[in-house]
Protein backbone atom coordinates (compact mmCIF):
# COMPACT_ATOMS: atom_id res chain seq x y z
CA UNK A 1 0.00 0.00 0.00
CA UNK A 2 2.57 2.48 1.06
CA UNK A 3 5.66 1.61 -1.66
CA UNK A 4 5.15 -0.58 -4.41
CA UNK A 5 8.15 0.68 -6.51
CA UNK A 6 7.49 -0.26 -10.52
CA UNK A 7 9.93 0.24 -13.05
CA UNK A 8 10.62 3.81 -13.14
CA UNK A 9 12.12 3.91 -9.66
CA UNK A 10 8.88 6.31 -8.67
CA UNK A 11 6.88 4.73 -5.95
CA UNK A 12 3.37 3.49 -6.56
CA UNK A 13 1.93 4.51 -3.49
CA UNK A 14 -1.99 6.05 -2.52
CA UNK A 15 -0.30 9.44 -1.71
CA UNK A 16 1.47 10.10 -5.25
CA UNK A 17 -1.70 8.34 -7.02
CA UNK A 18 -3.71 11.20 -5.05
CA UNK A 19 -0.87 14.24 -5.50
CA UNK A 20 -0.39 12.90 -9.42
CA UNK A 21 -4.53 13.34 -9.70
CA UNK A 22 -4.69 16.18 -7.56
CA UNK A 23 -2.39 18.47 -9.70
CA UNK A 24 -4.05 16.94 -13.24
CA UNK A 25 -7.51 17.77 -12.23
CA UNK A 26 -6.32 20.97 -10.90
CA UNK A 27 -4.89 21.89 -13.75
CA UNK A 28 -1.75 23.16 -11.46
CA UNK A 29 1.01 22.71 -14.10
CA UNK A 30 -0.41 24.97 -17.02
CA UNK A 31 -1.83 28.50 -16.53
CA UNK A 32 -5.38 28.41 -16.17
CA UNK A 33 -8.25 31.03 -16.62
CA UNK A 34 -9.25 32.13 -13.27
CA UNK A 35 -11.87 35.42 -13.10
CA UNK A 36 -10.99 36.19 -16.95
CA UNK A 37 -7.81 36.63 -16.12
CA UNK A 38 -4.72 33.50 -17.56
CA UNK A 39 -2.44 33.36 -14.96
CA UNK A 40 -0.20 30.33 -13.78
CA UNK A 41 -0.29 29.27 -9.96
CA UNK A 42 2.92 30.67 -9.08
CA UNK A 43 1.55 34.70 -10.68
CA UNK A 44 -2.16 33.46 -8.09
CA UNK A 45 0.39 32.57 -5.35
CA UNK A 46 2.54 35.94 -5.73
CA UNK A 47 -0.96 37.70 -5.90
CA UNK A 48 -1.88 36.51 -3.06
CA UNK A 49 1.06 37.32 -1.02
CA UNK A 50 1.31 40.75 -2.11
CA UNK A 51 -2.10 41.29 -1.78
CA UNK A 52 -1.76 40.17 2.06
CA UNK A 53 1.25 42.10 2.69
CA UNK A 54 1.05 45.10 0.87
CA UNK A 55 4.67 45.30 0.22
CA UNK A 56 7.17 42.45 0.21
CA UNK A 57 10.81 42.29 -0.64
CA UNK A 58 12.03 39.71 -3.75
CA UNK A 59 13.71 37.90 -0.63
CA UNK A 60 10.21 37.79 1.49
CA UNK A 61 8.59 36.46 -1.12
CA UNK A 62 10.70 33.66 -1.96
CA UNK A 63 10.58 32.61 1.30
CA UNK A 64 6.65 32.50 1.67
CA UNK A 65 6.11 30.38 -1.71
CA UNK A 66 8.98 28.41 -1.19
CA UNK A 67 11.26 29.57 -4.18
CA UNK A 68 14.38 30.31 -5.21
CA UNK A 69 15.61 33.91 -5.39
CA UNK A 70 15.73 33.20 -9.15
CA UNK A 71 12.74 31.96 -10.07
CA UNK A 72 10.81 34.98 -7.72
CA UNK A 73 12.94 37.88 -9.71
CA UNK A 74 11.72 36.27 -13.28
CA UNK A 75 8.48 35.77 -11.79
CA UNK A 76 8.44 38.96 -10.73
CA UNK A 77 9.77 40.91 -13.68
CA UNK A 78 7.33 38.68 -15.76
CA UNK A 79 4.53 40.10 -13.55
CA UNK A 80 5.68 43.96 -13.52
CA UNK A 81 5.43 42.69 -17.63
CA UNK A 82 1.99 42.41 -17.22
CA UNK A 83 1.23 45.72 -15.40
CA UNK A 84 0.29 43.81 -12.05
CA UNK A 85 3.54 44.74 -9.60
CA UNK A 86 5.96 47.53 -9.67
CA UNK A 87 9.49 46.45 -8.12
CA UNK A 88 11.49 49.31 -6.68
CA UNK A 89 14.90 49.24 -5.42
CA UNK A 90 14.67 48.98 -1.63
CA UNK A 91 16.28 53.12 -0.23
CA UNK A 92 17.39 51.24 2.53
CA UNK A 93 19.32 48.66 0.86
CA UNK A 94 20.08 49.30 -3.09
CA UNK A 95 20.77 45.43 -3.31
CA UNK A 96 17.27 44.42 -2.72
CA UNK A 97 13.55 45.14 -4.25
CA UNK A 98 10.68 45.80 -3.06
CA UNK A 99 7.83 44.15 -4.64
CA UNK A 100 4.01 46.22 -4.30
CA UNK A 101 0.59 45.14 -6.09
CA UNK A 102 -0.30 48.13 -9.01
CA UNK A 103 -3.69 49.14 -9.36
CA UNK A 104 -3.98 46.28 -12.02
CA UNK A 105 -2.69 44.10 -9.89
CA UNK A 106 -5.02 44.73 -7.03
CA UNK A 107 -7.99 44.51 -9.84
CA UNK A 108 -6.39 41.15 -10.64
CA UNK A 109 -6.06 39.95 -6.97
CA UNK A 110 -10.16 40.58 -6.28
CA UNK A 111 -10.78 39.31 -9.67
CA UNK A 112 -9.10 35.64 -9.02
CA UNK A 113 -9.60 35.72 -5.32
CA UNK A 114 -13.79 36.21 -6.07
CA UNK A 115 -13.25 33.22 -7.85
CA UNK A 116 -11.13 31.08 -5.48
CA UNK A 117 -13.96 31.61 -2.66
CA UNK A 118 -16.72 30.64 -5.31
CA UNK A 119 -14.58 27.28 -6.34
CA UNK A 120 -13.79 26.35 -2.81
CA UNK A 121 -17.40 27.06 -1.88
CA UNK A 122 -18.53 24.91 -4.23
CA UNK A 123 -16.38 22.15 -3.70
CA UNK A 124 -16.58 22.42 -0.05
CA UNK A 125 -20.35 22.36 -0.20
CA UNK A 126 -20.06 19.11 -2.23
CA UNK A 127 -18.46 17.42 0.66
CA UNK A 128 -20.53 16.12 3.97
CA UNK A 129 -19.22 17.30 7.20
CA UNK A 130 -17.36 14.17 7.76
CA UNK A 131 -15.62 14.54 4.79
CA UNK A 132 -14.69 18.23 5.40
CA UNK A 133 -13.31 17.25 8.82
CA UNK A 134 -11.59 14.19 7.58
CA UNK A 135 -10.10 16.43 4.82
CA UNK A 136 -8.95 19.11 7.11
CA UNK A 137 -7.41 16.23 9.72
CA UNK A 138 -5.68 14.76 6.66
CA UNK A 139 -4.06 17.92 5.28
CA UNK A 140 -2.66 19.29 9.14
CA UNK A 141 -1.14 15.94 9.20
CA UNK A 142 0.61 16.00 5.66
CA UNK A 143 1.55 19.28 6.30
CA UNK A 144 3.16 18.52 9.57
CA UNK A 145 4.91 15.83 8.12
CA UNK A 146 6.38 17.71 5.54
CA UNK A 147 7.62 20.61 7.83
CA UNK A 148 9.23 17.56 9.79
CA UNK A 149 11.17 16.68 5.98
CA UNK A 150 12.49 20.28 5.59
CA UNK A 151 10.23 21.35 3.28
Amino acid sequence: MYDTTHGSGFPDDDLRRLMKLLVRVGGLLEPQEYGGLRASLSEVFALGELGEAGTLSQQELAARLGLEKSTVSRLAAGMEGRGWLSRERDPANRRFYRLRLTPQGQDATERIGQEFRRTHAALLEALTPAERAGLALGLSGLMRVFGGHGR
